[in-house]
C-alpha cells in the first residue's frame, strides 16, 4: 500500500445567486461572499451555513487599498459543524490579518449527509470592493462576487516535504456583460493556462452603462498556490471502516483462475472512495469487479493533526475463487452442453475449455433508456486458438439483445478444448438476461444517474470543447474486429461511437452514431465501454462531459486471421 496526503482542489458552487452577507452599496465595501462546497462532486445532502458570521470592519490597512483584494477560505468542518482548520488564499496581507482578528467568530451549522452529520469542505470569500461607482447606479464598475485560487502543480525535482509561499500575480480581466470571465492579458505565461482555468471559477456583478450590462475590464490579483503538504501536526493514514469483499466475476468461475488488480483511489474527508481506477491489473476480466468493491469501502479519513485531509491510496485486489461454481447467480448463465456423442466428431473433445478473459455485454441504450427488459442466447465456438470462432443468436426477446451479447462474447477468449492431446474446437451457450435489477450487475447507479441527467437536465452535461484540457486517456480497450463485419470496403471500416465520460472518468453509456453495419457498431460499443479517462474539469471541478470517438477496425484483425 502506498499512501499520500494531498490538497483537493477547490471547485465552484453551482449556484449563481452570490450576495454577500453585508449590504455592499458603499464606496468601499467589504464582505463574505455565500459558503460554497470545496468539491461539488457528489456532495452531502446539506450544506453548512454560518450560524454566526463575523461582520469585520474596515481597517485603516483595508482603507488605503486602491484595488480589488480578497482572502479565498476553505474550511473544514467536524459533523458538528466545529472549525476543523483552515486554507487562506490571500491577494495582500491586510485581509488575511482580518481573517486572523476575526476567525474566532466564526460559527456554522454541520454537513449532512441523509440527516447524518459528516465532514464538510466548504469555501468562502472575503472580498474587499475600493471606492467606485455606486453599486445600484445606472453606471457601475464590475464588482467582484467570487474568486478562486490558482492551483498548480509540484514542481518536479522539488523535495514533498518542501513547502513553496504563494504568489501574487495582477492581470487584466476582461468581465463579458453577463458577469463571466471573457478574456485575460498580462498573465505570465508560464502560469497562463492554469489562470484562465481558475477564471472559470470567478463571477462578477458585470459593469453597467447607461443601466444595461456592458463589458468591461479591470485589473485584479490571481494567487498562486501549490499542493503544499497541510501542516499543524502528525499525519494519519485512513483506517478501513467497512470493506466490501470484491464478488468474483461470474464468467470467470468457470476457468477458476486468480486475478490480482492494483487499484489507485483518494479517500475523502468522509472517508468515501473517491476517483478509483485501475492502476496495475493481471487480467482485465477482474477490473470491474475490484473497482465496484472499492467503491463501496468506507474509512475513517486520513488525518494532519485534527484535521481531515483527501488521502491518495493504492491497494491490491486479489481475486480467488473458493465457492463451487453453479452458474446462473447473477443473470449470465452457462447453458451446459449437450451429451458429447450427439456433437459433430469435430467438436468433440477430452477437455472442456476454459475462460481466461470476458467482457459483459453493453445494455443496449435506446432499450436501457425506455426502460425495456428482455434476454439472449448466443451460441458460439471457441477455435483452436483459445478465441471465439463462431457467435450465433439461438434466441433473444429483440434483436438488440442479441446483436449485444454477440459482441460482447466475441471477446471472450479461453483455454482451448483438448483432443486426442491437441487443442481442439467446441460449442457451448451462453444466456443473458437484460434488466436493471440491481442483483444482476447490468446497470450501475451511475448509469441510471446519468440516464435521468440525459433526460431532465441535458444542459449539465459539458461540451468538451469547455474542458479545461483535452481528454486524456488512461485506459482504453482495443476494439475487436466482429466476426461477422465482412471485408468493409476501403474507407468503411469506421464506427463512430458516443458517450458520457463521467465525473470519475469512466466511458458511460456508449450508442453508436454510425457504422458500416451493425456488427461493427456493437464491436465499437463493447470496446468503449471499458474505457477509462482522467476525470473532466471545468473551472478545476468535475464535470460529466459527451465525446465522439471514431473506432476504426484494420482487415488485418479480420475473422480470416484468427
Amino acid at each position: 500500500m502506498r499512501v499520500a496526503a494531498f490538497t483537493p482542489p477547490r471547485f465552484r458552487a453551482v449556484a449563481l445567486a452570490l450576495a454577500f452577507l453585508p449590504a455592499v452599496a458603499s464606496a468601499q465595501s467589504l464582505g463574505f461572499s455565500p459558503l460554497a462546497w470545496t468539491n461539488p462532486f457528489d456532495p452531502p445532502d446539506q450544506l453548512p451555513a454560518w450560524s454566526s458570521a463575523p461582520r469585520p470592519a474596515l481597517t485603516d490597512s483595508v482603507r488605503a487599498l486602491g484595488d480589488v483584494h480578497y482572502v479565498v477560505l476553505d474550511v473544514v468542518l467536524d459533523p458538528k459543524g466545529r472549525l476543523l482548520g483552515t486554507q487562506r488564499y490571500a491577494s495582500t496581507p491586510a485581509l488575511e490579518r482580518l481573517v486572523d482578528e476575526n476567525s474566532g467568530l466564526f460559527r456554522f451549522s454541520p454537513g449532512r449527509r441523509a440527516g447524518k452529520g459528516v465532514n464538510a469542505a466548504v469555501t468562502t470569500a472575503l472580498i474587499f470592493h475600493p471606492a467606485g461607482p455606486a453599486a445600484e447606479g445606472p453606471d457601475a464598475a464590475p464588482r467582484l462576487l467570487e474568486a478562486a485560487p490558482v492551483r498548480l502543480k509540484w514542481p518536479r525535482g522539488r523535495k514533498p516535504t518542501d513547502r513553496i509561499p504563494d504568489e501574487v500575480v495582477w492581470t487584466e480581466v476582461t468581465v463579458a456583460a453577463d458577469g463571466t470571465v471573457a478574456g485575460i492579458k498580462g498573465a505570465p505565461e508560464a502560469h497562463a493556462a492554469e489562470i484562465s482555468i481558475a477564471a472559470k471559477n470567478w463571477r462578477f456583478a458585470p459593469a453597467r452603462r447607461g443601466g444595461e450590462p456592458a463589458e468591461a475590464t479591470l485589473k485584479v490579483p490571481f494567487v498562486l498556490t501549490w499542493p503544499n503538504v497541510p501542516a499543524g501536526g502528525k499525519a494519519t493514514t485512513p483506517k478501513v471502516v467497512f470493506q466490501k469483499r470484491p464478488d468474483y466475476p461470474f464468467l470467470m468461475r468457470a476457468s477458476g483462475q486468480r486475478g490480482e488488480v492494483l487499484v489507485d483511489f483518494v479517500v475523502d474527508i468522509e472517508g468515501r472512495v473517491r476517483n478509483a481506477f485501475v492502476a496495475r491489473s493481471s487480467n482485465p476480466s477482474f477490473d470491474d469487479a475490484a473497482i465496484e468493491a472499492v467503491h463501496q469501502w468506507r474509512f475513517e479519513p486520513g488525518k494532519v493533526g485534527d484535521r481531515p485531509v483527501p488521502t491518495h491510496m493504492q491497494v491490491p485486489i486479489i481475486f480467488v475463487l473458493d465457492e463451487v461454481f453453479n452458474g446462473g447467480s447473477d443473470g449470465l448463465e452457462v447453458v451446459r452442453k449437450a451429451d458429447l456423442s450427439k456433437l459433430p466428431e469435430a467438436l468433440r473433445y477430452d477437455v472442456p475449455p476454459k475462460i481466461t478473459g470476458i467482457v459483459r455485454a453493453v445494455y443496449p441504450y435506446e432499450a436501457l433508456r425506455a426502460g425495456r427488459k428482455g434476454h439472449a442466447i448466443v451460441t458460439y465456438i471457441v477455435g483452436p486458438s483459445g478465441r471465439v470462432a463462431q457467435a450465433t443468436v439461438a434466441e433473444a426477446s429483440a434483436p438488440e439483445f442479441g446483436a449485444a451479447l454477440v459482441a460482447a462474447i466475441e471477446h471472450f477468449t479461453f483455454v482451448p478444448a483438448v483432443k486426442g492431446g491437441k487443442p481442439s474446437p467446441s460449442i457451448a451457450s451462453f444466456r443473458q438476461e437484460f434488466s436493471s435489477d440491481p442483483a444482476l450487475q447490468m446497470v450501475s447507479d451511475d448509469d441510471v444517474r446519468l440516464v435521468e441527467l440525459e433526460k431532465k437536465r441535458p444542459e449539465k452535461i459539458v461540451s468538451s470543447t469547455q474542458l479545461d484540457r483535452p481528454v486524456t486517456p488512461r485506459s482504453r480497450r482495443p476494439p475487436r474486429f466482429p466476426l461477422n463485419g465482412g471485408e468493409p470496403a476501403a474507407g468503411d471500416n469506421v464506427a463512430l461511437i458516443e458517450f458520457l465520460i463521467d465525473e470519475q472518468g469512466r466511458a458511460r453509456l456508449p450508442r453508436v452514431v454510425s457504422a458500416p453495419n451493425e456488427s461493427f457498431g456493437e464491436a465499437g460499443v463493447v470496446s468503449v465501454a471499458g474505457w477509462r479517462f482522467e476525470p473532466p474539469t471545468v473551472g478545476g471541478r468535475p464535470v460529466v462531459t459527451r465525446i465522439r470517438v471514431p473506432i476504426a477496425f484494420t482487415v488485418a484483425e479480420g475473422p480470416g486471421n484468427r
